[in-house]
């Protein structure tokens, strides 16, 4: 009981209270001093300036007593502010770790060779099926084991036949690299026939080598047959990437980058975009510019149909140098929005700084063709080749990408942060709006406000999703 008196004396609001009966019971002494006896002025003086103290002790306690509770209100709020930034990141990490361990999975078990993925220590963190049958041994007896206690006697055999080995990696004598993927396959028997050498060439080996991963990753033996059924079939997917205002009062305060996936690749877990070589190789990118200009003016009018309050975000759609070329594209995009009574100002082509350079008579013709239906037009990639406002001279262009690799660097160098500057001068006299591209942390994100940058894209803003998840979602909640 002794040791608690003085804790509760020492309470504010003990003190306070204290604090106050003290100076009413000298306010009643002083009263009753004065009415009940004849005190001269010196001992009323007294008591009126203890009095005044008292009042002045309890108007300081108070004050105190505020300020105090002000500033713990206001560390509390920013450390709640701090802890939700913290869980948002925790959350995002934690989910790209997911998405990034289910696709490297996926691909482990896609290939058809053994494949074995080791820590620093040189022990086995992960192996697809193919390398559990090549050993014979459970998983237990695989992860958080060397590959020596693995293969054993089959060591030289299957590192022999290696079909990817890091440099540094000197099996069986030495221990891997860091994060080391080695992808292995046993020695040919000597009755197996000698396969045909490869071109002496190194562009040709690699195009060989990319070609036969793209084909033991997606198992596409016609390519071309494959994307014209996957059009016929609407099997491509569009996603969205939020491009945000990093200030209020912008004329377009929803963007979205339009990103095109195919459904075979999110059932499998495979890498986005793996198709688009493949398009290219066999001239199919036009075809694939106009599935998406379809795809999107539908997804809008859907939308529009099921709320007729829904506005519409500024949708950004990359064209291919072939869709710039086709003298017949922008008549297709003319088409679909009058035919379809939709409205032009919800789409901006993002037309790349190689293309404009290379392409500039069709760049002009593009946008004179597109831009009285209301569709806008941004320069995507700037900065990626030379980063000169020459080749926009007489091209309308409403917005300006500025390239993710300088986007990425302005922090460490500063002859980057005075280009970023410098761009974004040149597009506020312009009259053109400035995207950065690859804000993947909120110190870039507060530095591109600083410079005064008016729009923020990359994984440090918004991960791509499907297009129209986020309505779906709210209009179930």
């Amino acid at each position: 009981m002794s040791m608690r008196l003085p804790a509760f004396l020492r309470r504010r609001a003990v003190q306070l209270a204290a604090a106050i009966l003290a100076s009413v019971l000298v306010g009643a002494c002083l009263a009753a001093a004065v009415h009940y006896t004849e005190a001269g002025p010196a001992w009323l003086t007294f008591l009126g300036g203890v009095l005044f103290a008292s009042v002045l002790a309890v108007a300081s306690n108070a004050s105190r007593a505020e300020w105090a509770v002000l500033r713990r209100t206001r560390q509390l709020e920013r450390v709640k502010v701090k802890l939700e930034q913290a869980n948002t990141r925790r959350a995002s990490a934690t989910e790209a770790f997911r998405s990034a361990d289910a696709r490297l999975r996926g691909l482990g078990e896609a290939l058809g060779a053994a494949v074995f993925l080791l820590d620093r220590e040189g022990r086995c963190c992960f192996h697809n099926s193919a390398a559990a049958r090549a050993t014979g041994k459970r998983r237990e007896l695989i992860d958080g084991h060397e590959l020596p206690e693995i293969l054993g006697q089959d060591l030289e055999a299957f590192c022999a036949g290696a079909q990817l080995v890091p440099q540094r990696a000197t099996y069986p004598a030495g221990a891997p690299a860091e994060g080391t993927c080695l992808i292995l396959a046993p020695r040919a028997p000597a009755s197996a026939p000698i396969p045909a050498a490869p071109p002496a060439d190194d562009t040709s080996r690699n195009t060989l080598y990319l070609k036969e991963i793209a084909r033991e990753l997606t198992g596409w033996d016609d390519p071309r047959a494959k994307l014209t059924r996957a059009l016929q079939e609407d099997r491509f997917v569009l996603f969205e990437q939020k491009i945000v205002p990093l200030e209020l009062g912008h004329d377009d305060p929803l963007c979205s980058e339009i990103l095109l996936r195919l459904q075979e690749e999110e059932d499998l877990l495979l890498p986005p975009g793996g198709f688009l070589p493949e398009a290219e190789r066999f001239g199919m990118m036009e075809e694939l510019d106009r599935w998406v200009v379809k795809a999107l003016i539908g997804h809008c009018l859907q939308q529009r149909k099921r709320d007729p309050s829904w506005r519409a975000p500024l949708y950004c759609v990359n064209l291919s140098s072939a869709a710039l070329r086709a003298p017949n594209f922008a008549h297709y995009v003319q088409q679909q929005i009058q035919a379809r009574g939709f409205d032009g100002r919800g789409l901006c082509f993002e037309l790349g700084e190689p293309e404009l350079i290379a392409l500039p008579a069709e760049a002009r013709r593009l946008v004179a063709m597109l831009a009285p239906f209301g569709c806008r037009f941004t320069v995507d990639a700037f900065g990626s080749v030379k980063g000169s406002f020459a080749p926009l001279k007489d091209l309308h262009v409403d917005f300006m990408k500025i390239d993710g690799v300088v986007i990425q660097n302005i922090l460490r160098d500063p002859a980057q942060l005075a280009r970023v500057r410098a761009i974004n001068a040149v597009c506020r006299k312009s009259g053109m709006r400035s995207i950065a591209e690859f804000v993947e942390n909120h110190e870039t994100l507060t530095a591109l406000r600083r410079i005064g940058v008016d729009y923020a894209q990359g994984f440090g803003v918004a991960v791509p999703g499907p297009l129209g998840a986020a309505e779906r979602l709210a209009a179930v909640g």
